[in-house]
This record gives structure tokens, C-alpha cells and sequence, in this order.
């Protein structure tokens, strides 16, 4: 389960986000939608906290966590408990798809680099072949990299995926 309250974003003096409220039970596949601009993107960005709101707390499970409040342990346990798929995949260009599952799993997770290569291998069975598995990702297609990208997510064991896609 995962619940947002009182969540509130500005830009300068532009309001994005007004004390939005919202609770998602598990198991649930919720939809946002709306116009360029209206938010979406922003309210995705500040549950994981890639953006700082204003205000507003997010309770995965039994924890709340204080978006607003710069608490290091907390920011871990939100990272290492949502996942985020973006939109544009923000992989590592220079890196192949084998080293960007990897780099979640050895940074957030502090696997060491054997564990993490042997669970990315696995992972990237079901959505890579083997050809490409070794080349540089912004040498493969859109759907290869969405592919990796969705891996990196799920490796991680998320309790929440949150995923953005274009309008």
C-alpha cells in the first residue's frame, strides 16, 4: 500500500501540485492522466523524491516518510523500496546493458559485483539476446533499452513501480 498526503510542489510561484492527497492498495494498476504540464510527471518525481516538494508525506507499508525533509535513511528506504521507469529510460549511454542492471543492484542494494552479475545475467534472459547483452545501450533500439530499463526497476524488488510514459 502506498499513500500520499497533503503533497504540494511550486516552481517559483507556479503551483504544479496542490495539497493532492491519494491511497493506491496493493495490487492496484492506477492510471494518471491529463494534459502536457499538469503535473503527472512532477507527482511521480516527489513520491521518489527526485524533486523536493513543498510538503507532503508518502507511506509505503507502515513507514511514513517525510518528502520535504532531507533525513538520508529515509531517502534509502524510499529508493530501495520504489521503482521508477522513465520515460526517456535515462540509462547509462556509455554502458552496456549488463552494467547498467548491474550499477542499481551494487549501489542501492551494496551487492557485491558477482551476486549483481549473476542476477542481471538471469533478468536480462527474459527481455535480451544475448548478442546485444555486451553492446553500449544507445547502440540498441527503443524497445531493447525500455527493456533494460524495465529490468533495472524490477532487480531492485520495488514495492512500488512507477512508470512514465509519453503523453
Amino acid at each position: 500500500m502506498i499513500k500520499i498526503d497533503h503533497l504540494s510542489k511550486k516552481y517559483n510561484d507556479n503551483v504544479v501540485l496542490d495539497d493532492i492527497s491519494l491511497e493506491i492498495k496493493q495490487g492496484d494498476v492506477v492510471g494518471i492522466i491529463g494534459p502536457s504540464g499538469t503535473g503527472k510527471s512532477t507527482l511521480l518525481r516527489c513520491v521518489n523524491r527526485l524533486e523536493t516538494p513543498e510538503k507532503g508525506t508518502v507511506t509505503i507499508g507502515d513507514k511514513v516518510i517525510g518528502l520535504s525533509e532531507r533525513k538520508p535513511k529515509e531517502l534509502l528506504y524510499l529508493r530501495q523500496n520504489t521503482g521508477m521507469v522513465f520515460q526517456r529510460f535515462n540509462l547509462f549511454e556509455k554502458k552496456t546493458a549488463l552494467e547498467n542492471v548491474m550499477e542499481g543492484l551494487i549501489v542501492v542494494k551494496k551487492m557485491k559485483k558477482d551476486e549483481a552479475r549473476a542476477i542481471a545475467l538471469e533478468e536480462l534472459k527474459l527481455v535480451c539476446k544475448k548478442k546485444w547483452l555486451n553492446d553500449c545501450v544507445r547502440h540498441v533500439s527503443d524497445t531493447q533499452q525500455r527493456g533494460v530499463a524495465l529490468t533495472i526497476a524490477l532487480d531492485m524488488k520495488p514495492k512500488i513501480l512507477l512508470r512514465q510514459v509519453a503523453n
